[in-house]
Formats: C-alpha cells, structure tokens, sequence
C-alpha cells in the first residue's frame, strides 16, 4: 500500500483537555507543533529515522529538520505557546516526539495540558497530552515515513 503509514504510540500521559489549535494548512513534508496555554516552558524533541534529535540545543539537523520556533519564558505572557519542527523532504523511517517540561514562567502549577499535531503529507494526527514539571516525556508519540 503506497499511502502513508502512521502509526501513533501513545504513551501513559494523561488524557486532559488540550489547548484549541486554529485550523492551519497542512504542508508537505513532516511538520510537528506542540500548543500550549499554561504559563509554562514546555521543550519540543523530534527524533528523525538517525537518531538525531531536533530541539532548542540542536535547531538544525542533518537530515533536514529544523527547529522553526523556540517558545521561552522570556517571550512575555501570551494566550497561547508554540514550538515547531519540520523537514521538507523527511527522510523515510521512525520519528519519536518528546515532550519536557522545564519549569514555570509564572504561577505554581506542577502540570500543563498541550495539544500536539503531526503534519505528514497531507494526514494529520492531533494528540492531547499532559506535561508535569522535571519530567521528560521521552515517546509521547511516534509516527513513520515511507
């Protein structure tokens, strides 16, 4: 079968209600996003078939894949907080998505609800999640590329 093949391994993260995403076109290529609301420092980490990983200490990868935003604490108090990665021509194989959070912009909270949208060639996967403070998420989800 030439279509697309995802496959989304969820892992044991809280099924909570996610920040609203306005609808976007979906590119080409693979694009990842992780939403947000909370006061918070929530950290994209894209692992391509390589094993290379694309976040805030490595923007730019090899294979293609390049940190597109950045959301800091420093960025002021907005509604709502985006970080991005995308590969315009995604090499084929394994993608796992991390997700950590470092700590809080403001407020005591010790948990963040986020929304997190997979792009793959026309196909969307929308996954809801929940980040708690000093933990790194290592597979919240992962997806492949023929």
């Amino acid at each position: 079968m030439r279509s697309i093949a995802l496959l989304a391994l969820l892992t044991a993260c809280a099924r909570s209600a996610a920040p609203s995403a306005p609808a976007e076109p979906i590119q080409s290529g693979v694009t990842v996003t992780l939403r947000w609301t909370a006061p918070v420092d929530l950290d994209l980490y894209v692992t391509d078939p390589s094993l290379e990983t694309v976040y805030f200490g490595n923007p730019r990868t090899a294979s293609g894949g390049r940190l597109e935003r950045d959301a800091r604490c420093t960025d002021g108090a907005t509604a709502e907080h985006l970080e991005r990665a995308r590969w315009e021509r995604p090499p084929s194989g394994r993608y796992r998505i991390a997700v950590d959070f470092i700590e809080r912009c403001a407020g005591r909270g010790d948990a963040a609800a986020y929304e997190l949208t997979v792009d793959v060639a026309g196909r969307r996967i929308d996954a809801p999640g929940r980040a708690r403070l000093g933990v790194r998420d290592a597979r919240v989800l992962e997806f492949m590329v023929p």
